[in-house]
């Protein structure tokens, strides 16, 4: 859990740059994908397909020999520590530019009180508060009690109103790692609509998980993989897939293998899949893939084996 913990820290901190996209190849050696390594961590890979710019998270165990000692290599090593010296830059709904690294999901609560004529926000001196996250908070206060609330001098003459009640509101959002290494929740709402798609797309399911200590790392894993490839390329617009590989697919030879890419339906908070099934042609692997996953609708399909 330590080297998981340490990837996962080295993974997502800034903007990726990576190499030119290589073909990766499954522990059969009949399926291959063209894509950019994204991340890694010991039991997940993160790739870019090249067709379309999608990202999908692959298991190591699946991956060929080769592959698998790609990622202990000094190329694949360096793409992950390239991003550290990259800070990432977010933009709020006002227009202000947020420098910091999603790491995760969380509810958090923050609670604003005047106590001896000195601001506390969570029982933190307002002085001693990055001047990023005090620009933010007019914005969160603001929106949370609809009301015009433009920069910090009208937010201090809000909570002079208070009279040294405290405030607490209950906030759903992300945690963004500052350059100091302090970590602050920012709601979902503070961020403009094109980031808050990419930040909000595994929200439902890292609710359903939340409790799971294993499956809420792989959340915050992929959460910081989307964020870093969104960083490098704003042109992604979708949740990470789930690989889904059909081994005995491949291996059959008996018709040809095709990978379906399904879409959650309306109201499927699940991820992408991308997933391997037989059939004659794409038609007919596309009906499969569906029959097989309900709540899906159907994507791009290729061809990654042939009948004998």
């Amino acid at each position: 859990m330590i080297l998981r913990a340490m990837l996962i820290w080295l993974l997502c901190v800034g903007v990726f740059t990576t190499a030119e996209a290589r073909v990766w190849t499954d522990v059969t050696g009949l399926y291959t994908i063209q894509a950019d390594l994204i991340g890694f961590d010991d039991e997940t890979v993160i790739l870019q397909r090249s067709a379309d710019k999608e990202l999908g998270a692959f298991p190591l165990q699946q991956l060929s020999a080769s592959d698998r000692a790609f990622l202990k290599s000094k190329e694949a090593q360096d793409i992950q520590a390239k991003s550290i010296d990259t800070l990432q830059i977010w933009t709020s709904k006002d227009g202000l530019k947020v420098p910091g690294r999603i790491v995760d999901y969380a509810r958090r609560s923050i609670t604003i009180q005047r106590r001896r004529g000195r601001i506390y926000v969570n029982n933190i001196l307002l002085d001693n508060i990055p001047k990023v996250y005090r620009a933010m908070l007019p914005m969160v206060v603001g929106y949370l009690e609809k009301r015009e609330m433009p920069d910090e001098q009208a937010f201090l003459g809000w909570v002079e109103s208070l009279r040294g009640e405290p405030k607490t509101y209950n906030l759903e959002g992300v945690i963004l790692e500052f350059e100091n290494g302090d970590e602050y929740g920012v709601p979902f709402f503070l961020f403009r609509d094109q980031d808050q798609k990419i930040l909000k797309a595994g929200w439902e399911t890292w609710l359903q998980d939340q409790d799971d200590h294993e499956k809420a790392d792989d959340h915050a894993f992929r959460l910081q993989s989307q964020a870093a490839a969104y960083q490098q390329n704003q042109a992604i617009d979708r949740q990470i897939a789930i690989m889904s590989l059909n081994m005995q697919a491949i291996q059959a030879g008996l018709t040809s293998a095709w990978e379906v890419t399904l879409y959650p339906a309306r109201g499927n908070p699940n991820p992408p899949r991308w997933v391997v099934v037989l059939g004659r042609d794409s038609l007919e692997a596309t009906q499969n893939a569906l029959r097989q996953n309900p709540g899906y609708v159907d994507g791009p399909v290729r061809r990654v084996s042939r009948r004998r």
